[in-house]
């Protein structure tokens, strides 16, 4: 009886210890993710102070050592409220790793979308370009030069992109709807009331 207490004990003990190592696992790879977002934050911030940023996904991954890192996607977006921001996507490791990660995915620039191939407006900062530079956007263009401090507010839908351009120095704005496959089925110009 002695000799299975013993053992019960002995049990007990192993999976006690297992159980804590697991829960000290989870509490450090939290800590490990939360300074890999302030890291990466931090350097964002540095490098591109008067941007608009995020985080977009911390994916976990180990090295040949059988360390873990985190690879980390964030999102920049330079002059979000002009009719021309730019987004790139930067890519970082933590900690470093012995190699370079990929470089910086730019996704906006020079104002200009579908330009070649296939189109497609995945994200918000094409769908405010495309709003005033693709065919059929001219009334837009047109209310935009005429009002520089027009910005624009930008709604996902399934299948398509309003962006509503607002100028407080206007009498009406434009609600332009651009498609995904980067055809504009309207603009809409509203009388404000």
């Amino acid at each position: 009886m002695a000799l299975r207490r013993q053992l019960l004990l002995i049990l007990f003990i192993i999976v006690a210890i297992a159980v804590t190592l697991k829960i000290m696992e989870f509490f450090q790879s939290d800590v490990v993710e939360a300074d890999a977002t302030r890291f990466v934050l931090e350097d964002l911030s540095t490098r591109y102070p008067t941007a608009d940023m995020s985080i977009m996904t911390i994916t976990p991954k180990y090295n040949a050592q059988e360390k873990r890192y985190f690879e980390v996607k964030a999102r920049v977006t330079e002059d979000p409220l002009s009719p021309c921001p730019k987004r790139s996507h930067i890519f970082y490791n933590y900690p470093v790793q012995n190699f370079v990660p990929q470089p910086a995915e730019i996704i906006t620039s020079n104002c200009r979308v579908c330009t070649a191939g296939i189109c497609t407006i995945a994200f918000p900062e094409e769908a405010i370009i495309a709003s005033h530079t693709l065919n059929g956007t001219s009334e837009a263009q047109r209310y935009i030069t005429a009002n520089p401090s027009a910005i624009p507010v930008v709604t996902e839908n399934p299948d398509s992109w309003l962006v509503k351009w607002v100028s407080d120095k206007a009498d009406s704005y434009y609600v332009v709807q651009v498609h995904r496959n980067g055809t504009v089925p309207s603009v809409d110009r509203v009388v404000k009331s």
